[in-house]
C-alpha cells in the first residue's frame, strides 16, 4: 500500500513540476513580448524626436533656400511624423493582439493540460483506491456503516483505512475505533 501511495505522490509531484515549468516558460515569453513592445515604442519615440529637431532647426540652417523648399521640408517631416505615429499605433495594436493571443493560448494550453494530465491521474488514483481499498465505497459510507465493516480486517488494512480517514475526513470516532482495533490486533 505504501508503494502505491508513494507512486501516487511522486506522480502528483512530477505533474506539479511540469506545470510550474510550463508556467515559467509562458511567463518568460510574456516578458519578452513586453520588452519588444517597449523597444518598439522607444524606437518610434526617438524617430519622432529626430523629426521634431529637424522641424525646429534654426532658420540659419535653412537660410538661403527658397520658402517653397522650406515648406516642402516641413511637409515631408510632418508626413514622416504622421507615418511614425501610425507605425507606432500599428505596433501597439499588434503587440496588444499578440498579448491577447498569447493569453488565450496560455489559457487553452493550461486547460488542455489539466484535462489531459490532472484529471486522468485523479481517475487512476480513484480506480486504484477503489479496486484495492479494504472497504468498498468507503467515501459514501456513514460512520455506523464503516464501523460495521471494520471487523475481519487485518491490522495492515486497518492502518490503511486509518491513514486514509486521517488524510480525508478525519472523523475522531472512526479514528478512535481504528486505533483500538489496531492496538488489540498487535498485542
Amino acid at each position: 500500500m505504501m508503494d502505491r501511495n508513494a507512486a501516487s505522490s511522486r506522480m502528483d509531484h512530477e505533474a506539479e513540476g511540469a506545470q510550474e515549468q510550463w508556467l515559467a516558460a509562458m511567463q518568460s515569453l510574456a516578458e519578452q513580448i513586453e520588452k519588444q513592445q517597449q523597444y518598439s515604442q522607444q524606437m518610434t519615440q526617438e524617430l519622432m524626436n529626430t523629426y521634431m529637431q529637424l522641424l525646429n532647426t534654426p532658420g540659419s540652417y535653412l537660410s538661403g533656400q527658397a520658402e517653397q523648399q522650406q515648406q516642402t521640408i516641413q511637409q515631408t517631416a510632418q508626413q514622416w511624423m504622421e507615418q511614425a505615429q501610425q507605425q507606432q499605433q500599428t505596433f501597439q495594436q499588434q503587440a496588444q493582439e499578440q498579448q491577447q493571443s498569447f493569453q488565450q493560448m496560455t489559457q487553452e494550453v493550461m486547460s488542455t493540460y489539466s484535462e489531459l494530465f490532472n484529471i486522468p491521474i485523479s481517475y487512476a488514483k480513484e480506480g486504484l483506491r477503489d479496486a484495492q481499498f479494504p472497504i468498498e465505497g468507503y467515501d459514501e459510507l456513514t460512520v455506523e456503516e464503516i464501523s460495521e465493516r471494520l471487523s475481519g480486517l487485518s491490522a495492515e488494512d486497518l492502518r490503511e483505512v486509518r491513514d486514509y480517514e486521517e488524510r480525508n475526513k478525519n472523523r475522531e470516532t472512526i479514528l478512535e475505533q481504528l486505533d483500538r482495533r489496531i492496538r488489540s490486533g498487535s498485542s
